[in-house]
C-alpha cells in the first residue's frame, strides 16, 4: 500500500513557520500538495472561479470560489489569517506573467473543518474568506462509478517536478468506493470520492494542486486531497473530499461570518 505523499516543499514550508515560532503556518501536503498529470492547458480565463493560494508569491495550493468572498480549499493546506506573505489570486491563467484579469486578496478568515484529522486526512475541507462562482452539490449527493469529471490546477505535469505556468485540466472518472477502499486499505471513507483514469496513461493529480476542484456536471463535487506516490497511477485512485457531506457546515460558516 502506498501512503499519501508529502512533498519536500511542504516540509520546507512547515519548517519555515516553525522556525519563526508562528502558531499557524502554511502547509501544502501535496496530493498531499498536487499536480495535474496527463492533462492539457485550458482555454485562457475560461475557469474564472479557480484560485491560486500563494506564499511569498509562490503557488502552494489551489482553491475555488463558491460564494462572494469565499474560497474553498483543502484543510491540509494550513493557511493563516492576516499574514502579509499569504494571498489569494483570482482571475489568473498564467502564474508566470502579470495579467490584467488577476485580482489579489489577503485572507480575512481561514476556517478549517473542526474534525479534520491530519494523520488520516479525513474531513479535508477549509473555507477562506477574503467573483464568478461555481455551484456546490446538493447535501449528501453521491456520484456513481463511471461519472466523468474534470480536475484543474497549476501543479507539475510529470512525476519529475515539471511546473507549468498556465492553468491545466484533465479528465478523470469516478471509481467505485468499495474498490477504492480495497486499494487504499484504511485510508478511504464515505466522506471521500475516488477518481482515476480509465486507461493506462498517467493522468490525474499529484503534489501542487491540493485544494483544487473536481467538477462533475457543472458542479464542484470534490476537493483534491491526496494521491499515490506515483502521480496519475490508476492502481491508486486520486482521493477527493466529498463536498456534499459538508454543505451544512459550509452554511453554518457563512451565517457566522
Amino acid at each position: 500500500m502506498q501512503p499519501p505523499i508529502v512533498t519536500c516543499f511542504s516540509i520546507i514550508i512547515y519548517l519555515y513557520y516553525c522556525s519563526s515560532q508562528r502558531t499557524q503556518g502554511l502547509l501544502a501536503l501535496g496530493a498531499l500538495g498536487s499536480w495535474i498529470i496527463g492533462g492539457k492547458e485550458v482555454k485562457p480565463h475560461s475557469r474564472p472561479y479557480i484560485a491560486s493560494i500563494q506564499l511569498d508569491g509562490r503557488h502552494v495550493c489551489g482553491g475555488f470560489l463558491v460564494w462572494r468572498k469565499w474560497v474553498m480549499t483543502a484543510a491540509h493546506c494550513v493557511i493563516p489569517r492576516h499574514s502579509p506573505a499569504v494571498r489569494i489570486v483570482l482571475g489568473a491563467h498564467s502564474l508566470k506573467h502579470q495579467e490584467a484579469s488577476q485580482q489579489i486578496f489577503s485572507i480575512r478568515e481561514s476556517i478549517m473543518h473542526p474534525h479534520f484529522n491530519a494523520r488520516t486526512v479525513h474531513n479535508d475541507i477549509r473555507m477562506l474568506e477574503f467573483v464568478k462562482r461555481i455551484r456546490l452539490p446538493k447535501p449528501n449527493t453521491d456520484l456513481p462509478p463511471g461519472v466523468v469529471c474534470r480536475v484543474l490546477g497549476w501543479g507539475d505535469t510529470s512525476n519529475f517536478g515539471t511546473i507549468p505556468t498556465e492553468l491545466r485540466e484533465t479528465q478523470t472518472t469516478i471509481v467505485d468506493r468499495k474498490i477504492c477502499k480495497a486499494l487504499w486499505v484504511g485510508h478511504v471513507n464515505k466522506d471521500m470520492l475516488c477518481a482515476a483514469s480509465l486507461n493506462s496513461t498517467l493522468q490525474g493529480v499529484c503534489s501542487g494542486d491540493s485544494g483544487g476542484p473536481l467538477i462533475c456536471g457543472g458542479r464542484v463535487h470534490g476537493i483534491v486531497s491526496f494521491s499515490g506516490q506515483r502521480c496519475g497511477n490508476r492502481r491508486y485512485p486520486d482521493i477527493y473530499t466529498r463536498i456534499s457531506k459538508y454543505i451544512s457546515w459550509v452554511h453554518d460558516v457563512l451565517k457566522r461570518f
